[in-house]
C-alpha cells in the first residue's frame, strides 16, 4: 500500500450550528479549526496503539497510522487486521517514529465487501511516448502515487464523517463543551458559614487548573469569577471591607462588615 506524509483539503458543508462549536472550541483551546476537527475524527475513529496491536479485531479493514501530532504515515488494507498487524513490514519504524503512534481502522463484514469499497486504478499503459514528450514515464507514475495517495487520504476522510454522521458529530461537541448555568454541587456547612475559595469552588465543577477555569470561561465570554457565580449560584464577595481577598458565599450571606 501506498506511504505519506502529505495532506490535502476536504470541503464540505455542514450546519452553520456546528462551524460556531468548532470556533468555539478552538478558542477555548487555542487551536485552529482543522485542528479542533481532526481531534474530533480521529477521536471518533476506532484506534489503537502501534504497540498495542494485539487488540486489534480479526475483521477485513481498511488501516491508517498517524503520529500524535496527525501526521499520516502509511494507509492499507487486511483481509484480517490482528493478522496482518502480527507480522507488519514497518511496525519497527513506526515504534521508532514514535512509541504513542495509532493505528486508526474501519472495518468491514466479510472480504468482498472490503473490495468492494475500494476503488483499484486500472493499470495504465507502460509504453513510452514517442511525441510532444513533456515528462518521463517515472514522473507519471510518481505523480499516479501521489494521486493515490490522496484520493486514499480523502475516502477515509469522508468514510469517517459518513461514519459518525453530522448528529453525531453535533452531540461529540455538545459533550466536549464546558458546563453552563446552574449545576448541582453539595457545599459543606463549613463553606456555607465561611464561605469558599475559588480553587476549591471550582474543582467541585471539573477544573482541576486555573488554566482549566479560565479556558472554559473564555469559551463563554466570561470572567472567571462570573462564571463560577453563573455555575454555583453563589456569590462572590471580599472576606471583609477594603479587602482584596475574595470567597464565594451563599446568595443568602449579609454583606461582610468593616
Amino acid at each position: 500500500m501506498t506511504e505519506s506524509s502529505k495532506s490535502t483539503a476536504v470541503t464540505f458543508r455542514c450546519p452553520s450550528e456546528v462551524i460556531d462549536s468548532i470556533d468555539h472550541q478552538a478558542k477555548a483551546t487555542k487551536q485552529n479549526r482543522t485542528d479542533v476537527l481532526v481531534d474530533l475524527i480521529l477521536g471518533s475513529i476506532p484506534n489503537v496503539k502501534v504497540i498495542e496491536r494485539a487488540k486489534l479485531p480479526p475483521s477485513p479493514a481498511i488501516y491508517f497510522v498517524f503520529t500524535p501530532d496527525k501526521q499520516l504515515l502509511y494507509i492499507g488494507k487486511a483481509d484480517n487486521l490482528q493478522k496482518r498487524w502480527n507480522s507488519h513490514h514497518k511496525y519497527q519504524h513506526f515504534i521508532e517514529t514514535s512509541l504513542d503512534c495509532r493505528i486508526g481502522y474501519f472495518t468491514f463484514n466479510s472480504v468482498d465487501n472490503l473490495n468492494d469499497v475500494i476503488e483499484e486504478f486500472q493499470n495504465e499503459s507502460d509504453a513510452t511516448p514517442t511525441e510532444n514528450i513533456l515528462v518521463t514515464n517515472g514522473q507519471l507514475n510518481e505523480l499516479r502515487g501521489e494521486l493515490y495517495a490522496l484520493k486514499r487520504q480523502f475516502d477515509i476522510t469522508f468514510s469517517s464523517l459518513s461514519a459518525i454522521g453530522l448528529e453525531n458529530l453535533m452531540k461529540r461537541f455538545e459533550d466536549l463543551k464546558p458546563p453552563s448555568g446552574l449545576q448541582d454541587w453539595t457545599p459543606t456547612s463549613e463553606d456555607r458559614r465561611e464561605g469558599i475559595v475559588r480553587s476549591n469552588l471550582m474543582k467541585h465543577f471539573g477544573f482541576n487548573s486555573t488554566t482549566d477555569l479560565e479556558s472554559a470561561a473564555s469559551f463563554y465570554n466570561n470572567e472567571p469569577d462570573k462564571y463560577l457565580e453563573e455555575l454555583s449560584g453563589w456569590q462572590c464577595k471580599p472576606i471583609e471591607q477594603g479587602s482584596h481577598r475574595t470567597r464565594f458565599y451563599p446568595p443568602s450571606t449579609p454583606q461582610t462588615k468593616p
